[in-house]
């Protein structure tokens, strides 16, 4: 039954893709949004991810655990160091997904872990196939991941980038790169989905959305995991990744020449849920050499365009993720380089009422 699901999902997949819905662009509106920014006590290593939880932030630290902020203070609560019972510690958590009944981590040593909301262990998975490129759903009885699994996992060979990932080890693909794509094109995508580009986000109806950071296709998805709708996002000031200009990813000096090539591309972040019918997607424009500013997007469900190009004074970094998001409040986490800063800071982005937006 898996497999069939797989089938059909490629099918109206790429149907859907080609003859998409193109959401006619929106005029700019007025307004903008304001945003407080809160450096944290102690900065992360590296900005990968980022859960909130009311005023706590559950920040996986590759070099300190997975730690419990403050976000009224910018204050450790506490710092959780993920264990697992067959291969001990997870040293350095670089993602994290939290459903309603437990959460999982993502460890440097390419195994998952699930624990309840107190952070009891649940189930460990080690026979990684996978690994996650961005914050992934946590279903009952399944992961949806976007990032990288095998190419054991597809019958037609290709490496999946979007695929569930059930409990009992199974990896059903969603999308993937062809097997006749040339290696070194297909490492430079895997490079450009990664941590701050594209991602996921779980509707209200157990559903969920993916946005394509390489062409701001938008893939909205019911709650059996079936393809429903295909639109595009229309900020004018997004275009596709220059490939061509793409560095390779080698050594040290190539990942710096890789981070300019790609700070100078518009990135769109993982999608935010606003409500029942809206989806916001922040989108990083370049700003100096290694810097990008950042506006707001906003969507009905549908794809209609309800708010393009929203500015968000004083979010600039290097390097930001999108944490969560409720009716009037998102929240930001960033740091002023790619590499590992010196200052990590949380922005909390007062949204506009979107009544106001909707008005000619």
């Amino acid at each position: 039954m898996r497999h069939t699901l797989r089938m059909i999902v490629h099918c109206v997949g790429a149907v859907l893709l080609c003859a998409g819905v193109l959401a006619s662009p929106a005029d700019k509106p007025e307004n903008s949004c304001s945003a407080q920014a809160l450096n944290l006590e102690r900065p992360a290593f590296m900005v990968v991810d980022a859960v909130v939880r009311g005023n706590r932030l559950l920040l996986p630290d590759y070099t300190s655990g997975l730690r419990e902020v403050d976000l009224r203070t910018g204050k450790d609560l506490r710092s959780i160091l993920p264990m697992g019972t067959q291969r001990g510690e997870v040293t350095g958590p670089q993602h994290l997904g939290c459903g309603s009944d437990r959460c999982v981590v993502f460890g440097d040593r390419y195994f998952w872990v699930f624990f309840d909301s107190k952070w009891r262990f649940l189930l460990e998975y080690p026979g990684m196939r996978s690994t996650a490129s961005g914050q992934p759903l946590v279903f009952a009885d399944r992961l949806v991941v976007y990032g990288i699994a095998s190419q054991e996992a597809t019958l037609g060979g290709g490496t999946p980038y979007l695929f569930i990932q059930y409990d009992d080890g199974e990896i059903l693909p969603l999308q993937e790169y062809p097997a006749s794509m040339p290696m070194a094109e297909t490492i430079k995508r895997i490079h450009f989905q990664g941590i701050i580009t594209g991602g996921l986000a779980a509707l209200p109806d157990g559903g969920w959305v993916f946005v394509d950071p390489r062409s701001y296709s938008v893939y909205v998805f019911d709650n059996r995991d079936r393809l429903s709708k295909v639109w595009r996002g229309t900020n004018p000031r997004f275009r596709s990744p220059n490939w061509a200009a793409s560095p390779p990813v080698h050594d040290p000096s190539g990942r710096e020449a890789y981070s300019r090539w790609q700070l100078s591309q518009p990135l769109v972040k993982r999608p935010v849920v606003l409500g029942d019918d809206l989806l916001a997607f922040v989108v990083g424009l370049p700003d100096g050499t290694l810097s990008q500013r950042h506006e707001l997007d906003i969507y009905r469900l549908s794809g209609e365009p309800v708010a393009i190009g929203l500015p968000i004074p004083g979010v600039t970094a290097g390097r930001l993720v999108t944490a969560d998001a409720d009716n009037r409040r998102l929240v930001l986490v960033g740091q002023e380089t790619w590499e590992p800063s010196s200052t990590t800071t949380v922005w909390q982005v007062e949204l506009p009422e979107v009544e106001s937006l909707s008005q000619p």
